[in-house]
């Protein structure tokens, strides 16, 4: 359990103590082996609709995002790593503005209070990036990563749902970083590309790291590239940034060029 003192002008003292009296979930699964935990403030079936997606088959009973009011009693201060949102897209076009904000002004409240034990670092991951670069003012990013997924050059709508297609994904990231927020692309689960269009889309993103990872999602399949495919495109990337392969993509993985992670 942790108490906070916040501001309140409603009260005598001009403070009121918030009590955070829930654990964070520790990360699990096929996660980054850097994020200590996840959080889930915002639930509810990701509008995106990627049919690869892990969350269809868990969400069982399905609704449309929703504010849980008793996630924000969880504890933060537990994390190193806080991966915000794995389970649904927050900064999708479905999720209203004062949620968002609410999330966001949640996570900062707890850096402000603990700079003497490091900060935490927040993870956010949109296939909307343009709706992430809305909120790029807001000091949360001074210890964050924005992060966004690139499955391939190629636009396979059968998977990726109604998302924008990857090459819109990429000037709003650009832009992340131009702010001098820490940036990151996925490739995850990564699809057939064309290697030299797919390259160009990453490093127009000025990412500081990428992340490889194939489908793990076993009730559908993707049009998977070759291994040899993925290893010219890991040699490229490498002459750029830092490459990560997922454990479940072992045999992209080439200790020359990649770190798993």
């Amino acid at each position: 359990m942790k108490t906070i003192l916040v501001e309140d002008p409603m009260s005598e003292s001009g403070y009121k103590e918030m009590v955070f009296d829930l654990p964070l979930n520790r990360a699990s699964g096929n996660m980054y082996k850097w994020v200590s935990h996840t959080w889930n403030p915002v639930k509810g079936i990701c509008p995106h609709g990627c049919q690869y997606c892990n969350m269809n088959n868990l969400l069982l009973d399905k609704y449309k995002p929703i504010l849980v009011d008793d996630e924000f009693r969880r504890n933060l201060d537990e994390a190193k790593v806080l991966f915000v949102g794995d389970s649904i897209d927050l900064f999708s076009e479905a999720v209203p503005m004062g949620w968002i904000m609410k999330v966001l002004d949640h996570c900062t409240m707890f850096n402000d209070e603990r700079p003497e034990k490091g900060h935490i670092s927040f993870l956010f991951m949109s296939k909307n990036p343009a709706g992430m670069l809305k909120y790029a003012a807001h000091r949360v990013f001074k210890h964050a990563i924005a992060a966004t997924t690139i499955e391939s050059n190629r636009h396979y709508p059968e998977y990726m749902g109604n998302t924008h297609k990857p090459e819109e994904r990429v000037e709003p990231m650009a832009k992340l970083s131009e702010m001098g927020i820490y940036t990151m692309v996925s490739l995850e689960p990564l699809m057939d590309f064309d290697l030299e269009e797919l390259v160009d889309l990453i490093k127009r993103c000025e990412p500081k790291r990428v992340v490889i990872g194939k489908n793990s999602n076993r009730q559908i399949s993707v049009p998977e590239p070759p291994a040899e495919k993925v290893k010219l495109l890991c040699a490229e990337l490498g002459k750029f940034t830092k490459v990560f392969v997922m454990e479940n993509a072992r045999e992209w993985y080439d200790k020359n060029i990649a770190t798993i992670s």
